[in-house]
Parts: structure tokens; C-alpha cells; sequence
């Protein structure tokens, strides 16, 4: 008999790295000549005094910063972290070896569906695709603004769409981070959902975008005080479009990225030392021929290479990628684009993925199709992550010596004793006969995906939740939307 003295199992892919260590250092030193020398617009009172307390210099609203504050910040800032849902089976660790948090979409005010084409999105849109979130394995958190309901007033719609996100799923969320009123509204939101008004633990993520080039605006930074002040992880990202907002060259995006996102995880640290929180890159380029955003390019896969390997750099969880695509149906270019964002995203060890499903038009619209094949995607990336074992059943040495050559292993009890574990068995993606294929009606996978939204939809339960605390979310939901009003 056949015995392996191998290891029984394949090793971790290693990281994509684009950088050596020499390159490390020198965006980083490029960050800290842009951060002491240049400075970065802070436009928040409160911010202002933490910084101008621990000795940054400020003319206006113009930030310069000493390089001993930023790493001091760093240092303070966890490495890890675990964001708790309702369900505490649903708990999300964000940093660390083989721990990815995967978020939906974020912001697209338009939906793309086999049936309607392209149109406004709706509140009944996002309803659907925070229960798409909820059902699928790949995604493990529900995000926030799945899609932005164009049939809600503005000045409501993010309590409207946190209160469904607590009822719809149990998972971890997101909300709103638009200034203290709406971040500490939705906080109290949070906190009655999971039955800790206090908010001992982190429940939610906020998403706080910097403003290339070199600024931090009001309202955001009055977000990122009040989640860090209550122990919430914020995701800090610099979404610097090369050739826009940042240079074209994409070495100085990606330190002024860097620097932006250093002063954001400093203030956190300042105004509650050790609060989590995400380094993001979301960066891209534009094309130049048309001044258009492109996320689905080689560039932005070359950002979240970056944002992974700054984030280990730093020893903080990084975040970047995505399912992301330039392309404005479901078609080749989108699934081309997101795959190969996908890929980079898995293969660049990124903690926290947000737009990890359904993205198209350069973050301008939302497909539920798209987002069943995206999870899909995830699937076949998770798939290539396990690996295999090498133990003696896997190797199989006395089935390969039952079988006579030019035979066949489809009669082998090995064969039939595997069969439904060995290989991932994709639900979308047709591996059947053109002829049976043909006979099913010749569906495209576009079409495919919109027959399974319908029954993933038509399959939902939603999560159970305690009455009296239903009633208690109900009554401050709509007491927070007349206090809005009034």
C-alpha cells in the first residue's frame, strides 16, 4: 500500500505583491513629505482641536502633521477585529489569515435587470437585493446603500434603509456615516436591533470617503468621530481617481491615497485610541479618451494589490476590489472585468471586500443577475483557496490500480462515493451539452440568473427577531423620521 509522506493538504496561495520592500518604503516617504510638508484640508472643528492638541499645524483648515503622531496612530489601531450581527453565528472576524468580510454593492442609484433594462432604483430594489445578501453564502455582510432608493425622501432615506437592513437580516451591517446626525441615528438604530444600546461591541461599519486630492470633508469627518467615539469600525478609504483627482502617474495616486488615508485612521485614533478600523483603497483611473472612471481596469487590480500590501505594511485590515466592472449590462466585459477584480481582489489578501457582488457602470448601476454570478465567482475563488488534500483516500492508489488502462473510474465506488463533494457543482454556470443546452430554451447566463433571483426571492424567510425589540426598532424608526421632518 501506497503511504504519503507529504503534507495532506496544499499550501495558502501567497499574496500578490507588487512591491518590494525598497517600494514600500519609498510610498511611504512620499506619503510623509505630502503629510509634513503640504499638508491636508481638514474641514471639521473638532478634528481640528485633537490635532492641534497633539501638536499638528494648522493654517485655516490646512493640516501638517508629524510623521511620530501618524505611526503612533498605527500602532494604536487593531489589527484585527470582529464584527458581530444579530445572530452571533453570523459574526465576521476582519483582519487575520483566511478571514474575508464581503459586502454588496454601495451607492448605485440605478438597477439593470433582464426584464426592465436600466432603470431608477427603488426602495422594493433594495428590499430584494439586502435579501439576496442575506441568502447567499458569499456574502457575510449586509452592507449599506445596496442601491440608493430614488422613491424615499433624501432627508430619510438612510433611516428607512437601516431599519430594513436590521429586519431583512441578521447578518453585520453598514450605515450611514453623512455627518453626526445621521451616523448617530443609525448607531441608535443599531444598538436597539441588537439589543445593546450601549454599543459594547462592533455591530456596524461606516464607510469614510476622504476627498482627493488632500482633503477631509465636514461631514464625513463628523462620521468617522462619531463611530470611532463608539468603539465602530470605520473603513477609511481614498477613492483617488488617477488622472482626476490624483496624478496620472499611479505612484503619486498612491501616495497621496496613502497620505489621505493615514490622517483619517490618526483622527479615529486620537478621538478613541484603538478603535477599528479598515485601511481602503478603492482608488482607480479614468480613461483618458473619455474622462470616464474605470474600475474594470488593470490600473484599479494594481490599487488593490496596493491596498493589501499597505494594509499588512501597516498591520491594519485593508480593503479594496471587489466584483467591479465598467461595462453597462451583463455581458462579456463584465464578467472579463469583474473575474479578473475578483481574482486580484482573493489573491491580494484583502480583509474587507465591499461591492463584492452586483456592480456595473462604474458603480452606477446594480444588477440582481449580476450579483448571483458574482457570487458564483466567489465560489470558484473560495473553491481554489481550499486547495486538496493529499491524504491516502485522496490519492487514491488502489482505485488507480483496480482500473485498467484506457478504462474509466465512472463505475468506482471511490468515484460515486466523491461525487458530490470533489468538485464544486456551479448552479449558473452551464456545463451541460449544447444540445441539452439548446433544448432549455438557449439561455444566456444573464437570463439564467434572472430565474434565480426569482426563486431565491421566492425562497426567502426572514430572520427571526424578538418582538419586543421589533416593536421597540419600529417606534424609534419612525420617531427618528418625524424628528427629521419636523
Amino acid at each position: 500500500m501506497f503511504i504519503s509522506n507529504m503534507s495532506n493538504v496544499t499550501i495558502p496561495s501567497p499574496p500578490i505583491d507588487r512591491l518590494d520592500t525598497e517600494g514600500i518604503e519609498t510610498i511611504h516617504e512620499a506619503s510623509m513629505t505630502i503629510l509634513e510638508n503640504l499638508g491636508i484640508q481638514v474641514s471639521h472643528e473638532r478634528a481640528l482641536e485633537l490635532l492641534g492638541e497633539h501638536g499638528a499645524i494648522i493654517e485655516d483648515e490646512l493640516v501638517k502633521v508629524d510623521r511620530d503622531l501618524i505611526e503612533d496612530a498605527i500602532e494604536q489601531a487593531p489589527s484585527s477585529f470582529t464584527l458581530h450581527g444579530r445572530d452571533q453565528e453570523k459574526d465576521v472576524t476582519v483582519g487575520g489569515d483566511g478571514h474575508i468580510l464581503r459586502a454588496p454593492g454601495y451607492g448605485p442609484p440605478n438597477i439593470v435587470t433582464v426584464t426592465d433594462g436600466r432603470r431608477s432604483s427603488t426602495m422594493e430594489d433594495y428590499e430584494n437585493l439586502v435579501k439576496l445578501a442575506h441568502q447567499e453564502s458569499a456574502i457575510n455582510c449586509t452592507g449599506y446603500n445596496v442601491c440608493e432608493p430614488n422613491d424615499v425622501d433624501q432627508e430619510v432615506k438612510h433611516i428607512e434603509m437601516v431599519s430594513r437592513s436590521l429586519r431583512l437580516s441578521d447578518q453585520p451591517l453598514m450605515a450611514s456615516t453623512y455627518g453626526e446626525d445621521r451616523a448617530s441615528a443609525c448607531l441608535d438604530l443599531v444598538g436597539i436591533a441588537v439589543d445593546d444600546p450601549e454599543l459594547s461591541q462592533p455591530y456596524v461599519a461606516g464607510l469614510i470617503n476622504t476627498v482627493p486630492p488632500r482633503s477631509l470633508d465636514t461631514r464625513m469627518v463628523g462620521g468617522l468621530l462619531t463611530y470611532a467615539e463608539s468603539g465602530q469600525p470605520t473603513i477609511i478609504s481614498s477613492f483617488t481617481m488617477a488622472g482626476a483627482s490624483g496624478p496620472a502617474t499611479l505612484a503619486g495616486s498612491l501616495a497621496q491615497a496613502n497620505a489621505e488615508n493615514l490622517l483619517g485612521i490618526t483622527i479615529a485614533q486620537l478621538s478613541n485610541p484603538g478603535a477599528p478600523v479598515v485601511y481602503g483603497v478603492p482608488s482607480s483611473n479614468i480613461d483618458m479618451r473619455y474622462g470616464s472612471l474605470s474600475i474594470g481596469s488593470p490600473e484599479s487590480m494594481l490599487f488593490v494589490s496596493f491596498a493589501g500590501q499597505m494594509g499588512r505594511y501597516y498591520d491594519i485590515p485593508s480593503r479594496g476590489g471587489g466584483g467591479l466592472s465598467d461595462s453597462k449590462t451583463v455581458d462579456y466585459q463584465a464578467g472579463v472585468e469583474s473575474g479578473f477584480v475578483q481574482a486580484v481582489t482573493a489573491f491580494a489578501d484583502i480583509d474587507f471586500v465591499l461591492h463584492a457582488a452586483g456592480i456595473l457602470e462604474s458603480y452606477s448601476a446594480i444588477s440582481p443577475e449580476k450579483f448571483l454570478l458574482d457570487c458564483e465567482a466567489i465560489d470558484f475563488l473560495d473553491r481554489f483557496a481550499t486547495g486538496y488534500s493529499l491524504d491516502e483516500d485522496d490519492l487514491a492508489m488502489d482505485v488507480i490500480a483496480e482500473v485498467e488502462p484506457a478504462g474509466h473510474y465512472l463505475s468506482q465506488p471511490h468515484t460515486l462515493e466523491h461525487a458530490e463533494n470533489a468538485f464544486l457543482l456551479p448552479e449558473l454556470a452551464d456545463k451541460r451539452s449544447h444540445s441539452d443546452w439548446a433544448d432549455d430554451g438557449s439561455l444566456t447566463a444573464f437570463e439564467v440568473a434572472s430565474e434565480a433571483v426569482g426563486k431565491r426571492l421566492a425562497a426567502y424567510e426572514q430572520p427571526a427577531m424578538d418582538q419586543d425589540i421589533e416593536t421597540a426598532l419600529e417606534a424609534a424608526t419612525e420617531e427618528a423620521i418625524h424628528r427629521i421632518r419636523a
